[in-house]
C-alpha cells in the first residue's frame, strides 16, 4: 500500500482544524498524512469566510496539486474537483471500506486457515478492481471465479457465504412497448385484460397514451428476462388476435 498520494490525485481527506487562510485536514487512505487547504483552492468563487464552506470533521473529495516530502506535508484542492469527480471517488471510497469489512467477517471464520488475511488481499487486488467486486462476482457466478485465482477453499466457502447474506443481488430489467388498436365496441374492456395478462406474468405496466403502452420485467439475468418478456408478448399477442385487434411489439433495454 502507498503512504503518499500521487499529484492529481483524488483523495478522501476529513477537514481537522480550521483557520482564516485554509484548513489542515487528514487522509482516509493514507494514515497518519497531513494534508492543506489553501483558502485560495476551498471553492471556485471567492471565500469571504471559510467556515461558510468547511466545518471540522468534515469529509469531502480533494485533489492533490503539491507535495512536499520533506515536510511530509501534501497540498490539496477542492476546486479542482468537480462534482462528477466528487461522486465517483466517494463511491470508489464506499466499496472499498464495504468491501474490507466483509472480508474481515470472512477471515474471522477462517482463524484455523494457514493463509492469512494478508496474504489474501493481493490475491484478490490482482484479479479485481476492488474487495467489494470479489462479493459482486461471486453473487453472479458463484464460486468458479475464485477456484481459478488459487483462493484457499476454506476462504471461498465463507466469501461465498458472506455475499450471499450481505449483497443483494442485481437484477436485470428489460423493457419494450406494445401497440395496441381494438376496433371492437368493447375495445377499453380488451384492453384491460390483456394488460391484466401482463401483471399476472410479472410485468409492469406504464400508460404512454394510446395505443402505446410501455412493459418491464425483471429477473436475475437478461436470459431470464428474455424468456419472461416473450411469454408476454407471446400471450397479449395471442389474446388481442383473438379479440380481432392489432397488436405489436418493439423491445428495448436499459
Amino acid at each position: 500500500m502507498k503512504n503518499m498520494p500521487e499529484i492529481d490525485e483524488l483523495v478522501i481527506i476529513r477537514i481537522k482544524k480550521i483557520y482564516p487562510y485554509g484548513a489542515f485536514c487528514q487522509f482516509e487512505e493514507y494514515p497518519g498524512l497531513e494534508g492543506f487547504v489553501h483558502l485560495s483552492e476551498v471553492a471556485s468563487r471567492w471565500v469571504k469566510n471559510i467556515h461558510n464552506f468547511l466545518k471540522e470533521g468534515q469529509r469531502t473529495v480533494g485533489r492533490v496539486y503539491r507535495i512536499i516530502p520533506e515536510k511530509n506535508m501534501v497540498d490539496v484542492s477542492l476546486r479542482r474537483v468537480t462534482e462528477n469527480d466528487k461522486n465517483i471517488k466517494m463511491e470508489q471510497f464506499r466499496r472499498k471500506k464495504r468491501g474490507e469489512k466483509l472480508l474481515e467477517v470472512v477471515a474471522a471464520s477462517v482463524k484455523k486457515s494457514k493463509v492469512s488475511l494478508r496474504e489474501i488481499i493481493p490475491i484478490i487486488e490482482k484479479k479485481y478492481e476492488d474487495i467489494y467486486s470479489v462479493f459482486e462476482d461471486v453473487m453472479v457466478k458463484g464460486a468458479e471465479p475464485l477456484e481459478k485465482i488459487n483462493i484457499p477453499s476454506e476462504w471461498i466457502t465463507k466469501i461465498v457465504e458472506v455475499a450471499e447474506k450481505n449483497i443483494k443481488k442485481q437484477k436485470k430489467r428489460i423493457y419494450g412497448i406494445f401497440t395496441i388498436s381494438i376496433s371492437a365496441p368493447n375495445g377499453i374492456h380488451i384492453i384491460k385484460e390483456a394488460l391484466k395478462i401482463i401483471t399476472d406474468k410479472g410485468g409492469e405496466v406504464t400508460y404512454l397514451g394510446a395505443p402505446n403502452y410501455m412493459v418491464h420485467v425483471e429477473a436475475e439475468d437478461y436470459k431470464k428476462c428474455e424468456k419472461k418478456l416473450n411469454l408476454i408478448v407471446s400471450a397479449v399477442s395471442h389474446y388481442i388476435k383473438e379479440n380481432e385487434g392489432n397488436c405489436s411489439f418493439k423491445k428495448k433495454e436499459d
